[in-house]
This record gives C-alpha cells, sequence and structure tokens, in this order.
C-alpha cells in the first residue's frame, strides 16, 4: 500500500519548509520530501544572509512582507532565537522612481524617507554617491538570518507531527479525481494534494509549465569583498552598515550589499542576476561579469572596500520567470497540485507569508493577502 497523506510538499528549500509548516499547522497530514539533503547547497535556499525589506518597486509585495515579518517576530519569541537584524535598508535608485516607492510604502502606512546624494554620504559614510542618486531609507529592513530561518521552520514542522523523507527524488506524478499518486526512487506516495516548490528543478517536474513560464536557471556568484584598511571595519558590521540595493534603470541593472555576516570581515556585494545553463551543466566556470559589475560599482561608491578581488565567491541557482515575478499558483490542468517558484533573488523574506498562503488555497481557504500577481494567468495575457 502506498504512503497515504493530506499534502506533500516537493522540495525543502525555504518555501516548501514554510509551507509544509503552515499545512501540518493547519491540521493536514504532511509529508515534506527532498532529494537531497535537508540544507543542501543545491539550490537557492543556503547561506546564513538574505535582505528583508518594505520598499519594494511594485506595491503589492508590501502586503504579504507585512505576514512575514509578523511570523519572524512571533517566531522568535517562540523559539528565543534572533531571526533577524533591523539594520535599516537602503535603496538607491533615481529620483522619480524613489518618489514612487515612497509613495507605495505610504500607502501601507510604512515608515520611509528619501535621502538625496551627499545627505546618504553624510549618514553613512561607506557610501559614495552624487545628486544624480536618491534613495529610499526603510527603517523596517535588515537582514534575515537565512540559515536559522530554514532550520526554524523544519525544526517547527517536525516537532509538530510533520514527516520528512530527505535523499529522495521524485520522478513523477499522475494526478485524478481521487488526488495525486507520487513516484520516488524509494516508493509510491498518495496526497490529496501536492505542492512543487523545487526551484530550479520546477520545469523539470512539472514539464507543462515550460511553455507558459519559460523560464531559464540561472548560475549565480554571490561575492565577498573586505576593506582595504582594518580600521575600517566597524563601518560594514550590522550595527553601522544599512543594507543596500542600488538600481539602475537605464541599464536595469541591479547590486545589493550586505553587512559582515556570511564569512568574518567581509560584506557581500553582488550582482542580482545569472549566466544561463541547462540542468546538469552547473560546474562550468562563472561568468566574469558577475564579478566585474559589483566591483565597478565599489569602486566608484564604496572605495574604503578593496574591489581588486574578492575574498570569496559562493555559487547558488536562481530560476526567474519572464517578468521576474513569482509563480504561485494552481495547475490548470491538475487542480490537485500548486506550485510555487521563480521567486529566487528576492523571494527568501516572503516565504513565510507564501507558505501560510498556499496552506490555505489548500484547505480552499482564502489566503490573507492578495495573491493573484503571481498567477500563471498572467502569462497567457502577457505579450512577452
Amino acid at each position: 500500500m502506498p504512503d497515504t497523506y493530506d499534502v506533500v510538499v516537493v522540495g525543502a528549500g525555504i518555501f516548501g519548509s514554510c509551507t509544509a509548516y503552515h499545512c501540518q499547522k493547519r491540521g493536514l497530514k504532511t509529508l515534506l520530501i527532498e532529494q537531497f539533503s535537508l540544507g543542501h547547497k543545491n539550490g537557492s535556499s543556503h547561506g546564513k544572509s538574505r535582505i528583508i525589506r518594505y520598499a519594494h518597486p511594485e506595491g503589492f509585495y508590501i502586503p504579504v512582507v507585512k505576514d512575514s515579518y509578523e511570523q519572524i517576530e512571533e517566531l522568535e519569541k517562540k523559539r528565543g532565537e534572533k531571526l533577524w537584524k533591523n539594520c535599516g535598508l537602503l535603496y538607491l535608485t533615481n529620483a522619480n522612481h524613489a518618489l514612487e516607492m515612497s509613495s507605495h510604502l505610504n500607502k501601507h502606512n510604512c515608515k520611509n524617507e528619501i535621502i538625496v546624494g551627499n545627505e546618504i554620504n553624510k549618514r553613512y559614510p561607506q557610501y559614495e554617491y552624487d545628486d544624480s542618486w536618491s534613495a529610499v531609507f526603510d527603517p523596517k529592513g535588515g537582514v534575515l538570518y537565512a540559515d536559522k530561518w530554514l532550520n526554524a521552520f523544519q525544526d517547527e514542522f517536525k516537532k509538530i507531527g510533520g514527516i520528512v523523507y530527505e535523499k529522495e527524488k521524485v520522478i513523477s506524478y499522475r494526478d485524478g479525481e481521487k488526488g495525486i499518486i507520487l513516484t520516488t526512487m524509494k516508493r509510491v506516495i498518495k496526497a490529496k494534494k501536492a505542492i512543487f516548490t523545487v526551484g530550479t528543478w520546477l520545469q523539470q517536474l512539472v514539464p507543462e509549465l515550460v511553455p507558459i513560464v519559460k523560464a531559464q536557471p540561472e548560475a549565480i556568484c554571490v561575492v565577498y569583498w573586505k576593506p582595504k584598511r582594518e580600521s575600517d571595519l566597524h563601518y560594514f558590521g550590522e550595527d553601522k552598515m544599512p543594507v543596500a540595493i542600488m538600481e539602475n534603470k537605464e541599464k536595469n541593472e541591479y547590486v545589493y550589499g550586505l553587512p559582515t555576516v556570511d564569512y568574518p570581515n567581509a560584506i557581500k556585494f553582488g550582482f542580482h542576476g545569472g549566466d544561463r545553463y541547462n540542468i546538469g551543466d552547473e560546474a562550468h566556470p562563472p561568468d566574469q561579469e558577475l564579478i566585474e559589475k559589483p566591483r565597478r560599482h565599489l569602486q566608484k561608491h564604496l572605495k574604503m572596500i578593496d574591489a581588486s578581488a574578492p575574498v570569496h565567491i559562493d555559487r547558488c541557482k536562481y530560476t526567474m520567470s519572464l517578468d521576474d515575478h513569482y509563480v504561485i499558483d494552481q495547475l490548470p490542468e491538475s487542480p490537485n497540485v500548486y506550485v510555487a517558484g521563480c521567486c529566487s533573488g528576492t523571494g527568501f523574506k516572503v516565504a513565510p507569508a507564501i507558505g501560510r498562503g498556499l496552506a490555505c488555497w489548500v484547505k480552499n481557504e482564502k489566503a490573507p493577502f492578495d495573491l493573484s500577481h503571481f498567477s500563471l494567468q498572467r502569462f497567457k495575457k502577457s505579450k512577452i
């Protein structure tokens, strides 16, 4: 007889772990299944740090992020564990876009401030920007401790009776009137619902998404740099350096910076984007532009940093949709199957909220925030 569950969540990265936790918490017998070991480094959920923020070019993300903040603050109290550092966020862009972002934040009653050029430098001497740059300061922004988030949700899931299968790959699935049949390397599993949160492997496991989403995996370089002088280190700790996103609207390029969390005395400063690859061909050398783009920005705007060479380079995998927004929906031809993917680069912070939303859907309830912007329907309407 096959194993039987109310819900099987496939993929135990941050999205899958949060989703499994919320399903089990809502009284659904839930299995979380992972093809590698928990906490593996083959996807995009590993590492120590990510950015959490309200400030976003699109206002529809803000209610989702609010839900994540509420969950994390509640989880910190429950576990007695620090899960993020509120060091603030600077979103650097042009004046018009800064005003637009500030308007989104004001609409949702999120505190913010616009800072221009030299005022940025006075407040934060790590940075050097002229008056062609404006920044939205989000005082609620900060560093989330990614490895601790992942471990916390997996741990809480198991505490309330959730089941985890590690090192077990789902090979195929079949949807029918009575539910889902999943076949793994080791067994057959039956469930009423299945949720696929498998990152790079989404289109491989769910091939019917290929003509709709056309997402392509990208190999990312996460790059770390040290200050030129040891005496300047204090400027780059969590107590002095806000996290930052720098947006060049003309070139449609983004770089980002985080204080010294992942490695001793080294900031994380990288380019948001990667070079495309095919699954199974991940080992190829990184495109040097993934290092050169943040280097050029450091040389011009963070002159205390030694940009001659990075001190560490970590690799991870992105999966991006055509419009760079998430894909969170029920499969059109498989009503018992849900997918959550294409969230790389910006999705970690909203994973608790998305997990709650998916658990609501599985229970035939409405999510507590609007997820329609992430629907598959937009690709059918879009001319992309």
